[in-house]
C-alpha cells in the first residue's frame, strides 16, 4: 500500500506540473542534458586551437571558427533573454504542441545543417574574442547560468508562447532551441576544421603587410 501511495503522489505531482505549465521531471532532465551535452561539444570543438586555426576562413563568404564561436556566445544571451521575455506574456492553456515529440523535433530541425539561415544583426560576429580562451570563458559563464536556471526554475515555461523559426514556441522550447543552436554551430566549426586548407597546428600567422593576410588563409 505504501508503494502504491508513493507512486500515486509522484504521478499526481507530474500531472500538476504539466497542467500549470511548470516542468515535469522528464522535461527538466531533457533540457539539462541538452544544455550540458552541447556545452561539452562547443568547448571540445575550440580547445587547443592555434591563432591561425582560430581565424582561418574556408572562403570569403564562410565564417571562421572565431566567428562561429562568437555567434554561439552572442546567441546564448539573446535566446535566453527571449525565453524570459515570453514569461511576461499572458499565460495560456498548455498548447497541444508543448509535448515531448515536438520538443525532440525542434532539436532535430535546429541542428539540421542542410537548411541554411541568416543570423540576425545582433548575432553577427565582429571579432570580439581574440583567442579561443576568451570565447571559452564567456560561453562557459553564460551556459553555466542557463544550466543552473534549468535545474532550479519553477517558472511556468510551458504556458507562455511566442513566435519561433517554425511557428509558435513555448518558453521551454526556446531554451531547447538555445541548446540546439549551439550544437548547430559546433557542427559548422567542425566543417571549418575539416577543410583541407585548415592550418596545421604548427602554422604561423602571416606577418603584417602580407598580401595573403586579408584572404583569411
Amino acid at each position: 500500500m505504501r508503494l502504491t501511495a508513493t507512486l500515486f503522489l509522484v504521478m499526481a505531482a507530474s500531472l500538476t506540473a504539466a497542467d500549470n505549465g511548470r516542468l515535469t521531471d522528464e522535461e527538466r532532465t531533457f533540457l539539462v542534458d541538452q544544455l550540458e551535452q552541447t556545452k561539452t561539444s562547443v568547448l571540445e570543438s575550440i580547445a587547443g586551437l592555434t591563432a591561425a586555426q582560430w581565424t582561418f576562413k574556408p572562403g570569403p563568404d564562410r565564417w571562421s571558427v572565431q566567428q562561429c564561436a562568437e555567434h554561439i556566445v552572442l546567441a546564448e544571451g539573446y535566446i535566453f533573454a527571449g525565453s524570459q521575455k515570453l514569461l511576461e506574456t499572458p499565460a495560456v492553456p498548455r498548447p497541444e504542441k508543448s509535448n515531448s515529440k515536438v520538443d525532440h523535433m525542434i532539436v532535430a530541425q535546429v541542428t539540421d545543417r542542410s537548411k541554411k539561415a541568416t543570423a540576425p544583426e545582433p548575432l553577427v560576429p565582429s571579432g570580439k574574442f581574440a583567442t579561443p580562451e576568451e570565447a571559452v570563458k564567456a560561453f562557459t559563464e553564460a551556459r553555466d547560468k542557463s544550466i543552473a536556471y534549468a535545474k532550479t526554475t519553477d517558472a511556468e515555461l510551458r504556458v507562455h508562447l511566442g513566435p519561433g523559426p517554425a511557428g509558435p514556441m513555448d518558453a521551454y522550447q526556446v531554451l531547447l532551441l538555445m541548446a540546439s543552436h549551439s550544437a548547430r554551430h559546433t557542427l559548422q566549426i567542425r566543417e571549418v576544421e575539416a577543410d583541407p586548407n585548415f592550418p596545421k597546428a604548427n602554422a604561423v600567422l602571416p606577418r603584417l603587410g602580407d598580401p595573403h593576410r586579408s584572404a583569411g588563409l
